[in-house]
């Protein structure tokens, strides 16, 4: 770089009053270029850092989020356009006619209605702060080409970027985080309670206490365990009894036809088949660790958050710098600011809460010439109006030879004229209808309200200490996010967010009617509660319970606190979401299901360890964010291993055949030597143990660990079977989630010695023709699985990875778990592997790359329970960024890893350049300050009005 571009890159940051003095010049820095671009209020810069990361400098906030709308533009605009119309519902303009149905989906569910509520509740800065940086967008679209995505797809214009469009991505966002399908546990119950009725076992007992549990698998809980206490907001108050016996009386049959249908409508969409997964594949990781527990006395802060693994990546890393921020880490193509990093002061970390702020509503629904729309709503008796918003939607043809040829779609069989509004549900729709028998189904759900999680986020990151960060975490309002927090002070922090509404009825202390997580009565007695008295920094027009009435906790006694998506305050651990009390009355209800907790448990695990071996490090907790051990594993091994014990002195002729299988007496020698771990097990594979995304050959022990892990998650897919859906298909019945027959099946072990395999429903999930005896039925159903599982290994449906070979030692795990990064619009182009380089296939006839992890391991990769063949162990989702903090004498220093790069284009320098570091669980560091950039400079380009 020569000495005048380092002079103004300095007089930039002195400006800005963060730095006093210039760094060196890097001998080998590019001078990008100076680019003038009409709009700029003063010079700016952004630097490109090695790893290709853009550090914006400006002297004004205008110019700062300016040149972040710019930069977003440069290496990210079809991803952020993709993103806007995804959430606004016109993809097909873009894809084309196979977008349509979720167009109309997702414009009835009107997320861009949402953004558009939300512009004029942001303050004044963040508006400010929108325009400036859908300028700084649209000024890259004025002097540059549409990227290369465009051409592909005949398209050549793209529509200008606006504030509203950053909202409705973030609107997106928070719904595929926070909403919630209560049609598929009612439609679920209704088939379990007819079902049982007619063949005579509970069959609501069979979804609520058997099946579809609230329990988690392992009792971790953030405040709880953090405290080392029951959180003192709960307690055992005398709910209705039989409640949920009752579940479904109030529903017409043509309801649940509806709700069934609207269900199955919805599961096409991805975004709201992403919001209604029960596996939980998206989530994420997050503690801290108190300084009295560290080597250095100063606290840690460790964050993976979990979403699609896509390509690009979804998260965006940016440093921004100038007009009071200073800040770090990563963010989302199409929005201003930063959502999860640090500054100097401190750093914050995300994990999804599953609050539950939707409710489903069976409508009474009739003709009415006096409603706009020329239909009512029935509500204690009166007619309410149903509003319509008429819709439009068009497709792109893609006509070959022709660009932009967008036409108009006529309303008519699945596409509809306009989307019916019912005003009483938060302006939530109608999502179906029979008008001729009076029913409708409709959505209520917290997100349709005007919400300011952006505020929030530009007051995180300009936040200086604790009460700084409490005051900002008061505008979130939906999305609810469980935020971790530590400050060079000294202080680590939890705080669970978000509004969670008080429903009429909980707050009475009863529950009428079917519960918030089934359809409920729309005619009246289920309202959420207007708002009275509304909470500082509310939002929503309902009553919420109060910021210090959800999980939260200030230096807690234990030095630590974690979350990974599992119960924040304990509320579930008894299988009952509705037996805690508020303070000042009513029932204390947060939501009904959180993740399966096998991930916090296994952290709560290995931070205790930790503590106790003494002075946790930066580096050990980088370790425990790779760690890729089955705590489920952990449970069930045991049994398996035990029953193969008693089998070899049982007189009962199944198990001694059993027994006598050499394939299972080597299969169960493997799993009893087994260290519970995954790695790949294959010179091909990405395992933690590699150097650098640089692969090496596995070592004995690696190759050993490979081929149990391999063993035992097939085995789980076949005891699933053997046990759960076995019974259940011949009674028609849906099965419950991967996740959930994982704890149905702890359940049935937990319990064993007192119900001996029978659920509470009645139905005996071991039953075994011939077998009288309940302990041998239980081991024979252990053992014919691992039977089961090797019988699948060395057949056809394992064929392409293990050529049908019975030799145990072949099964390794690399072979099946791999991860294909999926780009847009064609994935052959696009997605990960790609067709040639240091990511081309590795495996023939296998697709993707070979990575450890697997179901709920803390480095998530999880795939689906009952895989049972070579490509079901493929996962799509896993930490789409992993950073570890901690606090210095200097201000606070990190080191992060991405999936990918800053770039989404093909051929650009940083478009895979981190991915083989994030594969091996490599980082570098967040560089914030300015001399951290000395000898870390690839670029930079100086921008002037």
């Amino acid at each position: 770089m020569r000495r005048s571009a380092i002079a103004f890159l300095s007089a930039g940051i002195v400006a800005a009053g963060l730095f006093t003095a210039a760094p060196p010049a890097p001998a080998d820095v590019r001078d990008a270029g100076r680019v003038a671009i009409p709009g700029l209020r003063a010079p700016a810069s952004v630097v490109r850092d090695v790893e290709g990361l853009a550090h914006v400098n400006a002297r004004n906030q205008h110019d700062l989020f300016f040149l972040q709308g710019w930069i977003h533009a440069n290496d990210r605009l079809f991803q952020m356009d993709l993103t806007r119309r995804q959430a606004a519902g016109t993809l097909a303009e873009l894809l084309g006619k196979d977008a349509l149905a979720g167009d109309v989906q997702l414009r009835t569910i009107g997320l861009r209605r949402a953004a558009e509520r939300s512009l004029p509740l942001q303050s004044a800065d963040t508006r400010a702060a929108l325009s400036a940086y859908a300028d700084g967008v649209n000024a890259w679209l004025a002097r540059n080409r549409p990227p290369r995505q465009y051409a592909d797809l005949l398209v050549t214009r793209v529509a200008p970027w606006t504030p509203v469009d950053s909202l409705a991505i973030l609107k997106a966002i928070s719904f595929s985080l926070s909403f919630d399908m209560d049609g598929v546990r009612t439609t679920n119950t209704a088939r379990y309670a007819r079902a049982g009725a007619a063949n005579g076992f509970d069959g609501v007992a069979a979804v609520d206490q058997d099946l579809f549990r609230f329990q988690p698998f392992t009792r971790a809980s953030t405040v709880p365990d953090a405290t080392g206490r029951r959180a003192a907001i709960q307690g055992n108050p005398p709910v209705t009894a039989g409640r949920q016996s009752q579940a479904l009386g109030e529903l017409s049959e043509e309801g649940l036809r509806l709700v069934d249908r609207y269900r199955t409508v919805a599961e096409r969409v991805p975004l709201i088949a992403q919001a209604m997964d029960n596996e939980f594949d998206f989530g994420s990781n997050a503690w801290a660790i108190a300084g009295r527990h560290t080597a250095t006395g100063r606290p840690i802060l460790a964050n993976d958050p979990h979403l699609p693994l896509d390509s690009p990546s979804t998260l965006y890393p940016i440093t921004l710098s100038g007009a009071g921020f200073e800040v770090t880490g990563q963010g989302l193509a199409g929005i201003p600011y930063v959502v999860v990093g640090q500054n100097r002061q401190l750093a914050w970390g995300l994990t999804t809460n599953l609050l539950d702020v939707t409710d489903m509503y069976q409508e009474r629904i009739e003709p009415d010439p006096t409603s706009p729309s020329g239909l009512s709503t029935v509500y204690q008796g009166r007619k309410e109006h149903v509003l319509a918003i008429p819709e439009s939607y068009r497709i792109n043809t893609r006509t070959p030879g022709q660009s932009d040829t967008i036409v108009p779609v006529p309303p008519g069989g699945a596409v509809p004229a306009a989307t019916l509004i019912v005003p009483r549900r938060n302006n939530g729709p109608i999502v179906d209808a029979n008008v001729a028998a009076g029913v409708a189904v409709s959505v209520q759900y917290a997100g349709f309200s005007g919400t300011r999680e952006l505020d929030s986020f530009r007051m995180v990151n300009l936040a200086r200490g604790l009460d700084d960060f409490k005051q900002a975490l008061s505008f979130f309002d939906v999305g609810s996010q469980n935020f971790f927090y530590a400050d060079i002070r000294g202080t680590i922090a939890h705080f669970t967010t978000g509004e969670a509404p008080l429903r009429e009825d909980l707050q009475a202390g009863r529950v009428d009617g079917n519960p918030p997580y089934l359809v409920r009565d729309g005619t009246g007695g289920n309202e959420w509660l207007p708002a009275r008295t509304k909470q500082p920094g509310q939002a929503l027009p309902y009553e919420v319970i109060p910021f210090n009435e959800m999980p939260q906790v200030v230096n807690p006694p234990a030095g630590f606190v974690i979350n990974s998506n599992n119960d924040p305050a304990g509320t579930t651990l008894d299988n009952d979401p509705l037996n805690q009390t508020r303070p000042g009355g009513g029932i204390y209800y947060l939501t009904h299901t959180y993740d399966n907790g096998s991930r916090g448990g296994r952290v709560t695990d290995m931070v205790r360890a930790d503590i106790r071996k003494g002075r946790v490090t930066a580096e050990d907790t980088r370790d425990r964010q790779a760690d890729v051990t089955l705590l489920d594993a952990q449970f069930f091994t045991p049994y398996i291993t035990a029953a193969f014990d008693r089998a070899r002195h049982s007189a009962t002729p199944e198990l001694n055949a059993l027994a006598g299988d050499s394939r299972i007496a080597e299969a169960v020698q493997r799993l009893s030597a087994w260290d519970r771990t995954t790695p790949t097990g294959i010179r091909e594979g990405f395992d933690a143990s590699d150097d650098n995304g640089r692969l090496g050959g596995p070592s004995q022990k690696e190759i050993d660990a490979s081929v149990a892990a391999t063993i035992f998650a097939v085995w789980r897919g076949q005891y699933i079977d053997n046990v759960i859906d076995e019974r259940l298909r011949p009674l028609e019945l849906p099965l419950p989630g991967g996740p959930e027959s994982v704890r149905a099946l702890k359940q049935l072990l937990d319990t064993f010695d007192s119900r001996r395999g029978v659920g509470a429903s009645g139905l005996d999930f071991y039953a075994v023709p011939g077998v009288p005896d309940a302990a041998d039925r239980r081991d024979v159903l252990l053992l014919r699985s691992l039977a089961d599982a090797l019988d699948r290994l060395a057949g056809d449906p394992f064929a392409p990875a293990f050529h049908r070979s019975t030799d145990q030692d072949t099964y390794r795990w690399g072979k099946l778990h791999r991860i294909v990064f999926d780009g847009l619009p064609v994935p052959a182009v696009y997605s990960v592997p790609t067709v040639d380089g240091p990511f081309a296939q590795p495996l023939t006839g296998l697709p993707g790359l070979p990575v450890d992890g697997g179901f709920q391991t803390v480095d998530a990769s999880a795939h689906n329970p009952r895989a049972a063949s070579v490509n079901d162990f493929m996962f799509v989702s896993g930490p789409t960024n992993r950073y570890v903090g901690q606090a210095t004498p200097l201000g606070m220093r990190g080191r992060t890893s991405l999936p990918g790069g800053t770039s989404e284009q093909i051929g650009d320098k940083f478009r895979l350049n981190l991915l083989g570091g994030w594969l091996t669980n490599e980082n570098f560091p967040s560089r914030l300050h300015p001399t951290d950039l000395i000898g870390a400079t690839d670029s930079v380009t100086f921008f002037t009005p």
